[in-house]
């Protein structure tokens, strides 16, 4: 692999762990502030603000229902979904798109290096 492409490789793979990162944090204060107002709200109890793992998967969840009109149709959370504030709506999409490009960005970086790299 040339110099160029390990410079590139290199800033992939510090963008993407400093992505997620971030989104772990993200994520911590949407726990502890918003997670648990949009569960009551959209579902009725608290499954993912139980756990941190859990409530990784749950804002995914609840941004896919924020961000998509079929998702919430889907789930059957379309009339509730107007309920929740903007604000916490914007914060789990954004918490969205910092795990998609920062995964994104991860495993590319790690994909480049397994097809370019030499078998030893």
């Amino acid at each position: 692999m040339s110099d160029f492409m390990s410079l590139i490789v290199m800033l992939m793979l510090l963008a993407g762990t400093l992505g997620i990162l971030i989104w772990l944090a993200l994520v911590f204060y949407l726990k502890s502030k918003w997670l648990p107002v949009v569960e009551d709200i959209l579902d009725g109890h608290r499954v993912y603000s139980l756990t941190i793992f859990l409530s990784a998967q749950g804002t995914l969840h609840y941004a896919t229902v924020f961000f998509s009109r079929f998702h919430a149709k889907r789930y059957k959370m379309l009339e509730k979904r107007e309920l929740v504030p903007k604000k916490a709506q914007r914060l789990f999409i954004t918490s969205f798109y910092f795990w998609l490009i920062s995964a994104t960005l991860f495993f590319s970086a790690v994909g480049i290096i397994y097809l370019f790299e030499p078998p030893q």
